[in-house]
């Protein structure tokens, strides 16, 4: 108060710039403020001043606390990462925005209300980093400031005093560094050659810039012209003890008179054993030592500002650096304290608060076009990114579209996406790079999405669709324009394959199409296995709930469309159970042979309900006496033993001998004591619903699948194969060289009823030939051994066909063969994928596609039963596929039989896509072929059967 109501005129100094200490001390070196940071109660905060008034002069110190000062930019930081929890890390150019522009317009606000502005720097070197902010102030000055200013000026009635520029000066401009603390401290002269080289390097660039002029009024600010206007200070003069200074606070208290005698000599005592050396514990001004030399040879900051301080009371200003020999005190202004107070607290409040509120709707045009553009002008920064982060962003688009097919997949447009997020990623910077990322993201995905999107629908073997992206109820409509090679049915002939998308278009469409093209497979003898036969149009997919994986088993969860069940009305029937044990499937799985020559008519044909009731009951009641026949007719027992060696010449190679164990009278009996069986307690194969998936061993009894997923032909006689050429290639197409061979199989069998067979084989052999052949032989010995040839071929995708000699080798000669070789795959899990042998090295995985049978010329029967278990989760679940029928098939004597399995396996949950890749030393991990899948029956004693043999 006792300053402001003077009318005295004074000079105003501002003091802006850099500090390193808590409380933003830069007046240490002026002598003014020896305040320790740990004394100081009032915490510091950007925007803040604080005056200090010399009583010796006629000067008024404007200590500016702006964010340059390291706490108040650490203050700053905090309040930014608290006020965003989610992102604690702030981008550091969005912080280092921030704190320029708060900055600048304190630097602002001190050039509009100071005659001489003191920047302070911590370190030896002049900050380039002001050019950019001296030229946008520049900028604002004259673009905003001197438009809106004058007349709020004149509306508020402060000011006048200022002119129409609207500040008291061309401000004077003087740098404060500090050099740097060495062991040898520079002399005089050094310090100030140092500081003439840096006044020439800042006014060659300020004026490049043309920051400064020789007119003053077009210059930010003035800098004096021949003298000195940079000053180093040095580190350890400026530095205080802050225990020194405690001790002479400490000092002034004890010498305070109030205290007794008594007190102060305790003191006093206590003082001295304390004192670490003498005159410690006294104030400075007690201490009597000469300062004369001392002060001669000091440098002060102090007394440059107090030369430029005379210069300006002085009448004649010299504020130019033009040639004029007398100038006036023209530009230049000294109001009184009280005048000029009034003016700082009203362009305080325009320059400093009113930037910081969040709306500037309440102020004039010009003033709020100064608000809303001065971030803009003074963050060239941001303008620079956002100028390359816009020319990134073009390149970046262009780079997307370089080369688009019509159609492309999600995988293919990842890939352009982050090609152009490449390209992006060498221009972008600082936070224009995230707006920039999420416009090209935007941008390229309105691309794909918008009629470029692939369908992607996944095959059966697991290639996208490469048709565009539509809607289809039929999943055959899809294509994924992959080509496999495939063998039909007997493997005459091979063709091309589309990729499937249905388990039907895989298993039975594909050897469908192939049986028109081929000449033998609509010719032979096949086994009509058990499909589903409608007795209605309104037939639908069963649903039910498998135990073992507790899904719900619709054909929405196997991929299947709505025209493969042609109903979406989906239903479970309360009465049907659909967990039986395995002796309860069999007796309710139906089989209807066939060994003719009509092609199988698929099961779309529909039947009167009661013709399909009478079917099958008769096929049940066929079937029971089959299976009833068999179980109590034929006993087959399969045991080692040791040949006799006038028989066999090689005990080593026969593992096996066949006993049957037949008997007229148990046959006889056994019928005798069965009851007639009750056919009504017995499930029957549904007529309305069928199974979606294929046979397993999990699936409900009494539903069937609608088409057949295996087939079993018989190419014609045994003698269609020579062990010592192989298999033909005009009979079997795509055999690897050296792998076209079966392999042996040697069985010895004893028939319990031998002589009586030999006795009906001798008199029908007599009847039809002349030459006479006694069966003494056979009544001696009713033991021999058979020769059965097996063939386990695999097939790969390119249509490469081979045969396995064992688990985990393939047949490449015929000199692998060895007698009985074929023991190694009838007793063994045959792996369902095994690598090709062939080069490519894509999709080189083959797969077991067919088996090979030769029955012998005996009046026995092969029979099979095979049994595919699909490995999931490193097999810790499984499916265990069959063919649905409920005893062994039975194949006939001296015959050419071959078994196709499915191409694509499908449980419960959908299809089950093989390995892409397979170790051939654990392929069984993946799938296998069981074992125990062939076996023989002794045939029926009967003249067809003998002279067949």
């Amino acid at each position: 108060e006792t300053v402001f109501s003077k009318r005295k005129q004074m000079v105003i100094v501002g003091v802006l710039g850099k500090s390193n200490e808590a409380h933003c001390n830069k007046l240490v070196e002026f002598g003014m403020l020896n305040i320790q940071p740990n004394l100081e109660d009032i915490a510091v905060s950007d925007g803040r001043v604080k005056f200090y008034f010399r009583t010796e002069g006629d000067t008024l110190f404007l200590h500016f606390d702006s964010t340059f000062d390291n706490f108040v930019m650490l203050k700053l930081a905090e309040e930014m990462m608290s006020a965003n929890v989610s992102h604690p890390s702030a981008h550091f150019i969005n912080f280092n925005s921030t704190i320029r522009t708060r900055y600048a317009r304190v630097l602002l606000f001190a050039l509009q209300v100071c005659h001489v502005l003191i920047l302070v720097e911590t370190s030896v070197t002049f900050d380039l980093s002001y050019l950019s902010l001296f030229k946008s102030l520049k900028i604002i000055r004259e673009k905003y400031v001197l438009k809106f200013l004058p007349e709020m000026l004149k509306n508020a009635g402060v000011g006048s005093f200022m002119g129409k520029e609207c500040r008291l000066a061309s401000p004077r401009l003087i740098f404060l560094l500090s050099l740097p603390e060495t062991l040898q401290k520079p002399s005089k002269e050094d310090i100030q050659a140092l500081e003439v080289k840096l006044e020439d390097f800042i006014t060659k660039t300020l004026r490049n810039e043309f920051i400064i002029t020789n007119n003053s009024a077009m210059s930010l600010f003035s800098i004096p012209k021949g003298k000195q206007f940079v000053f180093y200070t040095q580190t350890k003069e400026q530095c205080k003890n802050t225990i020194k200074d405690m001790m002479m606070m400490l000092s002034v208290c004890f010498d305070d008179p109030s205290q007794t005698a008594i007190i102060s000599k305790r003191n006093e005592a206590l003082m001295n054993k304390l004192k670490p050396y003498e005159f410690i514990g006294f104030p400075d001004f007690k201490v009597k030592l000469d300062h004369s030399e001392k002060r001669s040879n000091s440098r002060s900051i102090l007394d440059l500002v107090q030369m430029l301080v005379i210069e300006t009371l002085e009448p004649i200003f010299d504020e130019e650096f033009t040639g004029v020999k007398h100038r006036t005190k023209c530009g230049m202004t000294l109001p009184t304290i009280g005048h000029w107070y009034e003016m700082f607290q009203f362009m305080y409040q325009l320059f400093i608060e009113n930037p910081a509120k969040s709306c500037y709707n309440d102020f004039e045009p010009e003033y709020k076009s100064y608000l809303e553009n001065f971030h803009a002008l003074v963050d060239i920064e941001e303008q620079l990114f956002r100028e390359v982060g816009e020319q990134g962003l073009e390149l970046a688009m262009l780079k997307y579209n370089e080369m688009l097919p019509m159609h492309y997949s999600s995988s293919y447009h990842e890939s352009k996406y982050q090609d152009a997020l490449h390209l992006l990623g060498q221009y972008a910077r600082g936070p224009q790079l995230k707006p920039c990322v999420e416009k090209l993201k935007g941008y390229c995905d309105s691309i794909w999405i918008s009629g470029k999107q692939q369908c992607e629908y996944p095959s059966l073997r697991g290639n996208p669709c490469l048709m565009g992206k539509h809607k289809s109820l039929d999943a055959s409509d899809h294509s994924s324009g992959v080509i496999y090679v495939s063998s039909c049915n007997c493997g005459r002939i091979q063709g091309h394959r589309e990729d499937p998308y249905t388990i039907r278009q895989a298993n039975y469409e594909f050897y469908q199409i192939m049986a028109k093209s081929c000449s033998n497979c609509n010719r032979l003898e096949h086994v009509q296995f058990p499909v589903f036969e409608p007795s209605t149009s309104d037939f639908r997919a069963a649903e039910f709930i498998n135990k073992n994986l507790s899904n719900l088993m619709t054909f929405e969860s196997t991929g299947r469309t709505e025209s493969d069940v042609n109903n979406i009305n989906l239903y479970r029937s309360a009465r049907d159970s659909p967990f039986l044990s395995s002796s309860e499937r069999s007796q309710n799985c139906f089989t209807n042979f066939s060994f003719n020559t009509v092609s199988y008519d698929g099961p779309d044909r529909t039947c009167d309900g009661a013709q399909a009731k009478d079917r099958n009951e008769e096929l049940y009641k066929k079937d029971w006496a089959l299976n009833h026949k068999t179980n109590t007719e034929e006993m087959v027992g399969i045991e080692n033993c040791n040949i006799d060696k006038n028989r066999t010449t090689d005990s080593k190679n026969q593992k096996d001998e066949m006993m049957f164990k037949v008997s007229v009278a148990e046959k006889m009996t056994a019928i005798a004591l069965d009851p007639e069986p009750r056919f009504d307690s017995v499930k029957h194969p549904s007529t309305t619903e069928y199974l979606p998936g294929m046979l397993h061993a999990a699936s409900p009894a009494g539903l069937l699948p609608r088409f057949p997923s295996w087939s079993l032909v018989c190419l014609g006689s045994s003698s269609i194969y020579t062990h010592n050429t192989g298999l033909p290639e005009h009979v079997q197409s795509g055999f690897l060289s050296g792998s076209n061979y079966l392999l042996p199989w040697d069985v010895n069998v004893r028939l319990e009823h031998a002589q009586s067979w030999a006795a009906s084989y001798e008199k029908i052999r007599l009847r039809k030939k002349t030459n006479l052949h006694s069966s003494k032989s056979f009544e001696r010995n009713n033991s021999f051994t058979l020769k059965i040839f097996i063939g386990v071929e695999y097939e790969c995708l390119r249509g490469h066909r081979f045969i396995m000699k064992s688990p985990d080798s393939i047949l490449r000669s015929a000199t692998e063969i060895a007698r009985d070789s074929g023991s190694n795959v009838v007793f063994n899990d045959m792996p369902i994928y095994f690598p090709c042998p062939c080069r490519n090295a894509i999709n080189n995985t083959a797969q077991l596609m067919r088996v090979h049978i030769i029955t012998p010329k005996a009046p026995v029967n092969v029979i099979i039963d095979p049994k595919v278990k699909i490995f999931q989760n490193n097999m810790q679940s499984s499916f265990t596929f069959n063919t649905g029928v409920a005893q062994s098939i039975k194949l006939t004597q001296s015959s050419y039989w071959i078994l196709r399995l499915p191409f694509v396996y499908e449980g419960d949950t959908g299809p089950l896509e093989p390995p892409p890749e397979v170790n051939p030393n654990s392929a069984v991990i993946h799938g296998v072929l069981m074992a125990g899948m062939y076996g023989i029956r002794e045939n029926e004693l009967n003249e067809e059967s003998l002279l067949g043999s």
